[in-house]
């Protein structure tokens, strides 16, 4: 598990590089000690009071005297949920087995994966420039694991819209195409938007870390992008499952 950052010019070499979180090498070790527990509560509060939830983070975090994950159970609790996304979403479209097989992967490795290491590398990247970082602590450096660990804390609010809800409202949506192109253009705005507000209460916790508002922006890019679609630009067709 990394360590709370510090200004201490001996950690700087050791965060230059992103690393494999210690998470993810966790994966495939001794789980014997894995608190499903502490996962399951900070799903709760991640969707439901997600202010609360970082609050707590960064309390227990300080105290631990460290940041990114080291437990794979919050890991592996989202890989099973979007594994039973992908067969629920594979009877939908009446996919063979090799097509729900297709559709599992495709979400875990492409949505969740791909996507999740080019934004963790994108943010590590940008961040660890001294403009976003107090001038006591230009030596300490943002961790690659920790902007993973952001990104898979901001998915859970995609896999409850986009993977979840969207199967719920099926029956609705399918009723009328004005209907399905409101409820589905919503779906797919609210849920990165809401990605990114949940990424900007992740990096807001950091000390080190000043000038993160930027993180909102795309929040209004997809706003405006919203009332675009409204004019007959379907999101949920765009994006749908059945394309894998």
């Amino acid at each position: 598990m990394s360590e709370l950052p510090v200004t201490s010019q001996d950690l700087n070499s050791r965060y230059s590089k992103p690393e494999l979180p210690t998470v993810l090498k966790r994966l495939f070790k001794s789980h014997k000690n894995l608190d499903f527990e502490s996962a399951v509560w900070e799903m709760v509060n991640l969707v439901f009071r997600p202010r609360k939830a970082h609050r707590t983070f960064y309390y227990q975090r300080q105290t631990r005297n460290r940041w990114s994950r080291d437990d794979p159970s919050f890991f592996i609790l989202q890989i099973g949920l979007l594994s039973a996304s992908s067969l629920v979403w594979s009877i939908v479209y009446g996919h063979s087995f090799l097509g729900s097989l297709k559709m599992m992967l495709n979400m875990i490795l492409v949505d969740f994966f791909a996507f999740g290491f080019t934004v963790a590398t994108l943010f590590w990247a940008v961040l660890n420039r001294s403009f976003f970082k107090f001038k006591s602590a230009q030596n300490a450096r943002v961790e690659w694991a920790y902007c993973f660990d952001v990104h898979c804390n901001a998915f859970l609010v995609v896999w409850c819209l986009l993977y979840l809800m969207q199967f719920a409202l099926l029956p609705i949506i399918r009723l009328h195409r004005w209907i399905g192109l409101f409820i589905g253009n919503t779906l797919y705005c609210t849920a990165f938007g809401q990605y990114f507000v949940l990424s900007f209460y992740g990096y807001s916790q950091l000390p080190i870390l000043k000038n993160v508002n930027f993180i909102l922006l795309p929040t209004l890019v997809f706003a405006g992008l919203y009332v675009v679609s409204m004019f007959g630009i379907d999101l949920s067709q765009a994006f749908s499952f059945h394309t894998y």
